[in-house]
């Protein structure tokens, strides 16, 4: 997987929610994916059937979760952004006896004005997805803050109230990628 050529993927996987969702959801994604010797680059959409129990108004009826995400990565070498390949093999020529990522990244609140949700995801993928199989598996830990939930931005002693009203939550996934 050293060409600038991306494959589409698929992960479907369970996911453990915290506190104000159901306990566990199904989490759904599609995306993208770039693995070449020194560019690594992926985009995606997701959906999770998780159910928030304080968020059944509009846009968000269900309580459901959507996503978009996306990154681009340069690898120097071995080591890239905030992650690591590890790939064993008996000798430089012959098919390894292991291999895996880690990786370590940092999402901002952006324009997320109602919540303000940032935090630190880590994920786990073996094998390696610099490797030519179409089969991953892929574990998700994330670890998010936020704030309570912007109700009206007109009302600034209700913002200022509600933005102090801080969190931090734990979500975690774990599952197969398909890459075609």
């Amino acid at each position: 997987m050293t060409r600038l050529v991306p494959h589409p993927d698929v992960y479907i996987a369970p996911s453990l929610m915290p506190a104000g969702y159901a306990i566990g959801a199904i989490r759904a994604e599609v995306g993208l994916n770039v693995e070449s010797c020194h560019l690594l680059a992926n985009a995606g959409t997701a959906y999770d059937n998780g159910r928030a129990a304080n968020d059944n108004g509009p846009p968000n009826p269900k309580g459901h979760d959507r996503y978009l995400d996306g990154g681009i990565y340069f690898r120097p070498s071995r080591w890239f952004s905030g992650g690591y390949d590890l790939i064993q093999r008996p000798c430089s020529t012959c098919r390894p006896v292991f291999s895996m990522r880690i990786e370590g990244n940092w999402f901002t609140a952006g324009n997320d004005w109602e919540d303000g949700s940032h935090g630190m995801e880590i994920s786990i993928s073996l094998p390696s997805p610099r490797e030519t199989n179409h089969c991953f598996f892929l574990e998700r830990v994330s670890v998010i803050t936020a704030h309570q939930t912007v109700t009206d931005r007109s009302n600034i002693p209700l913002t200022l109230s509600q933005r102090a009203n801080r969190s931090v939550t734990c979500y975690g996934s774990f599952g197969i990628v398909y890459r075609f």
